[in-house]
């Protein structure tokens, strides 16, 4: 009977021998684990951040390029995109220099679309500060 507890006592001991390491290592690689997921979530908002502003510039590039060619119909619906892309961007940029911008941009709505509804080219240096202000985001 002493033999049968001394190898039943034995296991314990082992077992918990066994236990701790394996979870004080589990904690560790669980921290790492976290911080690793931490990190990939910001670095997939700078990505949504970066692919926004991009887009905006795009649409802006866009826009600017049908004013240039006088295409004041088709200017008008990709400047109703481009400003619900601006309106939607602001509830997701963190970066205040692009917020800046981004408002910036924003407050140009009316007179834009003013002017593109009484077909004035005058707008068209208008669009190209705000093109190249957007600019300035996607080098920084």
């Amino acid at each position: 009977m002493k033999s049968v507890l001394f190898v039943l006592a034995a296991f314990v001991v082992g077992a918990i021998v066994g236990y701790v390491p394996a979870s004080l290592e589990l904690g560790e690689v669980q921290e790492q684990a976290q911080a690793t997921e931490d990190q990939l979530t910001a670095e997939l908002e700078d990505a949504r951040g970066e692919l926004m502003m991009s887009s905006i510039h795009s649409k802006l590039g866009i826009l600017w390029n049908r004013v240039r060619q006088a295409d004041f119909e088709s200017a008008g619906a990709v400047s109703t995109e481009l400003f619900d892309e601006i309106d939607a961007a602001l509830d997701h940029i963190d970066d205040p220099d692009d917020e800046r911008r981004l408002r910036t941009a924003a407050e140009a709505r009316d007179e834009i679309t003013a002017a593109l509804a009484l077909t004035d080219p005058a707008i068209e240096e208008t669009i190209e500060r705000l093109f190249r202000l957007v600019s300035a985001s996607l080098l920084d």
